[in-house]
């Protein structure tokens, strides 16, 4: 094949999956407007069944009233049947009354007198005696006056039925409400009775009339739906129907097949003429350029370069194919090395997660097995602990580095003393005992700096935490503070591996780590360093190390911007108080949710929990808690919802509201304040951290 052969097929080959995709999503636009269509349809056959119900309700009200006069409680028929005649002209759509005994015998009503007429719908005025409940019966004939549908109400009497009270509704007031439906030209709106007797009808149709027989084959497949059929003129329809709890009666609104058809046809073929031009075009054009480029490699191939060409590519073809294959084989080299890197960091990565998930895993055994009080268990604690913070610090690094790298850390940042925030995090280290295998010095000096006090904090826990993988025990690890000019500096030395020759800058360099053995007892994923840098230049200072050499320690010097103290030093916070509250826990997430419940109630507080958002928000509005702590990926409703919710709900101004997640992105900030948060903590939560944003919205 020619090379215009193939770019002809390579535009078809382009052309024909958005072909296929177009026909497919055209049927699917007919699919979704004759869906609409009869959704919307469905919906309004609802409404008006239900303004029919709302009709009938106000006569059984009515017919209610009547059934309690005190002259039919004592017996006094003829003021009765005078009370009831008022009513009878006061509603134009009844056509008659009558009062009879439960077994049937009359004893009042509107006819003339002498009139016999045989009961009417005795199925009807059966369940009102047997049930003592309203009936809405079905479509009857009654007696000269023409048809009627007969509203029973029983009168009772010591629980059981004494009389029914009988009212006959005229068909004719159910076609004016469909008539005032005002449906569009060509459509047929119909009421029929249980018995699939047609009630009222637009166009009417004489009294009596059945529903067809496809309507009443719809109706006993299923209460409620939709289907195609004919009408009893025989035109072909769509109908929806629903079918009334309170009389059992069937409403449906039958649509022209035609109309309902052509609308969803005409946008199938709109959108199939538009994609056969688009194609067409698509075809021409690639003919056309085809022509241009396969003119010009063709005189190539044949060993000449052409003469006259457009086409910058081919007029450098030449030049390109000499340089390919250095190319190919540099190429090859960096692809060789960035796969070697991947799998180094792959094996860092695993050994790393594994070694403190075998740790909890056997600390969680232990615990199993040991009593709460016995020092393994109390050791198997101290171990999840310590692991946990550990697996935390990792992907916090993973996390803060990637968001380092795309610039989307915001520095928070404000006047404080270096020497006090390095006091604070040494004090934090030696109380949960991360150096007690170490002699640490301090040497702590005034020097002020303008900056983001926790990524200082964090810097500062890298440095430390590099120095104690890297020092042996009972070797020493110094830290100083102290303003050299115009910088505030940090000093980190330890006593430990030290750096190789010509090592010091490429350690902070992403993944960057000294040299170890399979052991890798020191750990880490060589991010740590290379966060210091970043974070270091990101407050407009320098970091650089320095080593005697292999074994004799490492020195790492940090120097940041030094500013003057403020005039006046604020007070003291006061010791943090936190009285007992009532907290909802939200949390999908079993094990999380649990283990906070037990850190909140170890703490004093009631603490009732939900794992999704809608049983979040019945148990908020039963419990009425003080503090709702929500995760954002519920199964249901999302946390903002939950929160938006519980903020609209009586007396939510005054609940404090944590989200508790994974999603820590400052969109993520910025959604949960809007949705009616007070607060947005990442997981994992610190239980200090905790206390003190609860001790916030006290």
């Amino acid at each position: 094949m020619r090379l215009r052969s193939h770019l002809l097929l390579l535009s078809v080959a382009t052309a024909a999956p958005v072909l296929a995709l177009a026909v497919v999503i055209a049927f699917l636009v007919v699919k979704q407007e004759r869906d609409t269509l009869r959704d919307g349809a469905v919906d309004r056959v609802v409404a008006v069944m239900s303004g029919i119900d709302a009709e009938l309700r106000g006569s059984i009200a009515t017919l209610r009233a009547l059934a309690a006069s005190a002259n039919l409680e004592k017996g006094e028929l003829a003021a009765f049947h005078s009370e009831a005649e008022r009513i009878l002209k006061a509603h134009p759509d009844w056509l008659d009354y009558s009062l009879n005994h439960a077994d049937g015998t009359r004893l009042a009503t509107s006819l003339r007198a002498g009139t016999q007429v045989q009961l009417a719908d005795p199925e009807s005025f059966e369940l009102a005696v047997r049930n003592g409940e309203p009936v809405v019966g079905a479509l009857a004939r009654w007696d000269e006056k023409g048809w009627g549908v007969p509203l029973r109400m029983p009168v009772l009497e010591d629980g059981l039925t004494r009389y029914v009270l009988t009212v006959v509704l005229k068909p004719d007031a159910f076609a004016d409400l469909l008539r005032a439906q005002r449906l569009p030209e060509g459509w047929v709106v119909a009421i029929a009775d249980r018995n699939g007797v047609i009630v009222g009808r637009i166009p009417p149709v004489p009294p009596g009339t059945q529903a067809t027989q496809g309507w009443q084959e719809a109706l006993k497949r299923s209460p409620q739906g939709w289907y195609r059929g004919r009408t009893l003129e025989g035109r072909e329809t769509y109908t929806p129907y629903a079918t009334s709890d309170l009389t059992g009666w069937a409403l449906g609104i039958a649509m022209p097949a035609e109309q309902v058809d052509s609308a969803a046809w005409r946008s199938l073929w709109l959108v199939l003429i538009m994609v056969l031009l688009a194609s067409g075009i698509a075809v021409g054009l690639a003919l056309l350029i085809g022509g241009r480029i396969a003119k010009p490699i063709a005189e190539l191939a044949a060993g000449s370069f052409p003469a006259h060409t457009r086409i910058d590519e081919i007029r450098a073809l030449s030049a390109a194919v000499r340089e390919k294959q250095e190319l190919a084989e540099r190429e090859k080299a960096a692809l060789q090395a960035s796969d070697r890197a991947k799998d180094e960091f792959l094996a860092m990565l695993s050994h790393e997660l594994r070694n403190p998930l075998a740790a909890l895993t056997t600390a969680a055994h232990v615990l199993k097995l040991a009593g709460p009080n016995e020092a393994a268990a109390v050791h198997a604690r101290a171990v999840v602990d310590r692991q946990t913070k550990h697996m935390a610090r990792l992907v916090g690094d993973l996390l803060d580095i990637s968001r380092v790298a795309m610039g989307k850390v915001a520095l928070e940042r404000e006047r404080f003393n270096l020497a006090e925030s390095a006091g604070n995090v040494l004090n934090t280290w030696r109380a949960s005992g991360r150096v007690e295998r170490h002699r640490v010095l301090q040497d702590l000096k005034p020097a002020w700096v303008d900056a983001d006090r926790a990524r200082i904090e964090q810097i500062l826990s890298n440095l430390l935490d590099n120095a104690v993988k890297f020092t042996p025990a009972g070797k020493q690890i110094a830290v100083r503070v102290a303003q050299e000019g115009e910088d505030a500096v940090l000093l980190v030395r330890d006593e430990g591996a030290g750096l190789a020759p010509g090592s010091a800058e490429r350690m902070f360099d992403l993944f960057v780590q000294g040299e170890r053995g399979l052991d890798r007892a020191a750990g880490g994923l060589g991010i740590g360093l290379a966060l210091v840098k970043r974070l270091t230049e990101m407050h407009g200072g320098s970091v650089a190390a320095a080593s005697a050499g292999a074994g004799r320690g490492a020195t790492f010097t940090v120097r940041l911007p030094a500013v003057l103290p403020p005039a006046q030093r604020e007070k003291a916070a006061s010791p943090l108080v936190l009285a007992p509250r009532k907290v909802l826990i939200v949390e999908d997430n079993d094990d999380a949710r649990h283990m906070l419940h037990q850190a909140l109630e170890f703490s004093g507080h009631d603490v009732r929990e939900a794992r999704d958002g809608t049983s979040g928000l019945a148990l908020a509005a039963e419990a009425r808690p003080d503090v709702a702590l929500i995760d954002i990926g519920l199964p249901d409703l999302d946390g903002y919802e939950v929160a938006r919710r519980l903020r609209a709900a009586p007396g939510g101004r005054r609940m404090g509201l944590i989200a508790i997640t994974g999603y820590g992105q400052a969109e993520d900030q910025r959604r949960a304040y809007e949705a009616g948060f007070d607060a947005h903590l990442t997981k994992p939560v610190a239980p200090e951290r905790l206390k003190q944003v609860m001790a916030g919205l006290q």
